[in-house]
């Protein structure tokens, strides 16, 4: 038995375990609308069940269950856990989509349906990895531990207690974290940690009710007077200009560096794929990802004022809300970042402002390139697609890699996985390459593989 007999098992089962993935996307487990998560939880523990793994639901205190299961081969043999999450963002604008986001279509190469990419395909490829093993060999060559919870894309308010609470069934010697994106020409992508979020509400309210907009010579103007506040956060090039703002951010490293000057990202692609003109960093490809990795952001993510449905109403709005994302680097936490805010916004004549934090924080958080676990993955993509990686040192996202990386101290990264830079998160007609699934397959294989080597060194 070899791994590339472990690989050919992979590509046989290909086309069983799409099927499998269309079962699994046609469960709308939007989590900001709390549906379908305990038939969700119940299907990913008979996935697990069926290959072996000694599988079960834990319930959290007023969230829906996390699903974990192990297959111990050998206590002394190195454990490899893999987290996902079962849930999906909701689907609006749902005229743009092409087909039922819920109904999965393969057609052109891609597998459309919400939640395909992030992350459901990157869970049954995991699985095909691990029945590829057993078919070849009877069992993996390592411990294999899965965690898979139901609110990631809430931010996991309820995840943190149950990380606390489970301690020593997580114990790991390297995690993955969902998974890591493919690039245009199939290059596969590994993050070694990822950005932190910080997501506030910003509300203004000037008046106790709406006006006639008649009386606006006399009157304040909620809107006006968010869009003032909004525009004092954030310079044109995306600069932040809160004081202090930048303070213990994660400077590059040489060897970080050194991979990204290889990269094989084509900022061309995802301009098509977005359909804008232009990205911010720089015409080489090298400058747009060092802007994008080591640049924290402030997103305007909504704003909410006044009448917006069809036909006119001519009012003068009492209140403005704005939805804001804060993106974090490695080296920033939450909690600083959110009092250097509410400081500025006071020095800056905005205490009517209200700032609300969501519940729904992530913290940034990264390994360093010498982990086992960052080895076994690149040295699996070489057997798995005859090519070295694309490394980075953290996802532009945000993820659970600090609940493992600094609560469990088990070193996690992002990758391998199935989806690739044009696979619209969050977005309309969600899609998946069937020749990403594949491979993001037997990239799992051969890392698995490669992990006894690596973690035993």
């Amino acid at each position: 038995m070899s791994i590339k007999d472990v690989l050919a098992k992979v590509d046989e089962g290909v086309a069983e375990s799409l099927e499998t993935l269309k079962a699994y996307c046609r469960l709308p487990t939007i989590s900001a609308e709390k549906q379908a998560q305990p038939e969700t939880a119940a299907f990913v523990r008979g996935q697990l069940t069926n290959l072996g793994f000694e599988a079960r639901e834990y319930s959290t205190d007023g969230g829906p269950p996390v699903v974990f299961g192990q297959l111990i081969i050998d206590e002394k043999l190195p454990t490899f856990l893999m987290y996902q999450h079962y849930d999906v963002q909701p689907v609006d604008p749902v005229d743009e989509w092409k087909h039922d986001p819920f109904d999965p279509v393969i057609e052109d190469g891609k597998f459309l349906a919400r939640g395909c990419g992030d992350t459901k395909g990157n869970l049954i490829a995991q699985l095909l990895a691990v029945k590829a093993w057993q078919q070849t060999s009877g069992r993996p060559p390592i411990n294999l531990k899965f965690v898979v919870e139901g609110e990631e894309e809430v931010g996991s308010p309820h995840f943190p207690a149950f990380v606390r609470e489970q301690r020593e069934i997580l114990k790991a010697d390297g995690a993955t974290i969902e998974g890591g994106e493919n690039l245009g020409d199939g290059r596969p992508k590994l993050e070694l940690g990822c950005k932190g979020i910080l997501y506030v509400d910003l509300v203004c309210r000037t008046a106790k009710v709406d006006q006639h907009s008649a009386y606006a010579a006399i009157s304040p103007n909620a809107p006006w007077r968010l869009i003032d506040c909004l525009d004092r956060l954030r310079a044109q090039n995306g600069r932040i200009k809160i004081p202090g703002w930048y303070d213990g951010a994660r400077a590059p490293t040489p060897e970080e560096l050194k991979f990204l000057r290889r990269t094989k990202l084509r900022p061309d692609d995802l301009k098509g794929y977005w359909g804008v003109r232009e990205l911010r960093g720089g015409s080489s490809p090298y400058k747009v990802v060092r802007t994008l990795i080591y640049s924290p952001t402030c997103t305007i993510c909504g704003i909410v004022s006044g009448y917006t449905a069809e036909g006119t109403k001519t009012v003068n709005p009492a209140v403005a809300r704005a939805k804001v994302d804060f993106r974090l680097v490695p080296g920033m936490r939450i909690e600083p970042q959110l009092q250097k805010l509410r400081d500025y916004l006071h020095a800056e004549g905005f205490d009517d402002v209200e700032i609300v934090p969501h519940k729904e924080q992530l913290q940034p958080s990264a390994i360093a390139m010498g982990e086992p676990v960052v080895r076994a993955a690149i040295e699996g993509a070489r057997d798995a697609f005859g090519k070295d990686p694309e490394v980075w040192p953290w996802s532009p996202g945000a993820s659970a890699n600090g609940f493992f990386n600094d609560v469990m101290g088990v070193p996690s990264l992002m990758g391998p996985g199935v989806s690739y830079d044009g696979s619209n998160y969050h977005a309309p007609n969600e899609n998946i390459r069937i020749s990403d699934f594949r491979t993001g397959a037997r990239h799992v294989a051969a890392m698995i593989g490669h992990f006894h080597g690596t973690a035993t060194q």
